[in-house]
């Protein structure tokens, strides 16, 4: 009985480093995107400065231990549909992540144009293309910012609405969601 059990730990064993070894193999064949500095896109729309405490607006989630944050100071109204601002997400174990995006209210879609780092400079997106918004997962905010904040169905809000939305946490239309 013994020797059988053995035997069975062999060849699970066995089993085992072949699987990894396929699995590594395998691994090593898939291509892995390397981006030089150069390589980075370059933005079209102008920068905003660094996010400043006192301009940090807090927009009221119950859906996450996030806290998120649009930088009043950095919304620019491009048109009638797009929207560029700062975002400033919190983490609850303190780490933070600042990016500077559009928002277009004629499509339901955004981008991200660069990324803040510590020194108060900022790093361009790698990939700026636009994505569709939905309603779900760990960034719904950008859901309830395109139907309860920046737009107005397909239109981009004035500011003085843009900015009463944002502090009373957006409100509730049903008939804007995005669609095809």
């Amino acid at each position: 009985m013994f020797l059988l059990l053995l035997r069975h730990r062999a060849r699970l064993l066995a089993g085992l480093v072949l699987a990894a070894t396929c699995c590594a193999a395998h691994a090593q064949r898939i291509p892995v995107p390397r981006y030089d500095e150069d390589e980075k896109p370059e933005i079209t729309v102008p920068l905003p400065a660094p996010p400043k405490p006192e301009n940090l607006l807090r927009y009221p989630t119950n859906w996450t231990s996030n806290e998120v944050y649009i930088d009043t100071a950095s919304l620019q109204f491009a048109n009638n549909e797009t929207l560029n601002y700062t975002l400033v997400v919190r983490g609850s174990g303190g780490g933070e992540n600042i990016t500077f995006e559009s928002l277009r209210c004629n499509s339901g879609e955004r981008r991200v144009h660069a990324y803040g780092r510590r020194d108060g400079t900022w790093s361009a997106a790698r990939r700026s293309d636009w994505m569709r918004i939905t309603d779900g997962g760990i960034n719904r905010y950008y859901f309830e910012f395109y139907r309860d904040v920046f737009c107005n169905g397909k239109s981009l809000e004035p500011r003085r609405d843009v900015m009463a939305n944002l502090k009373r946490g957006g409100r509730e239309r049903i008939d804007s969601i995005p669609t095809d």
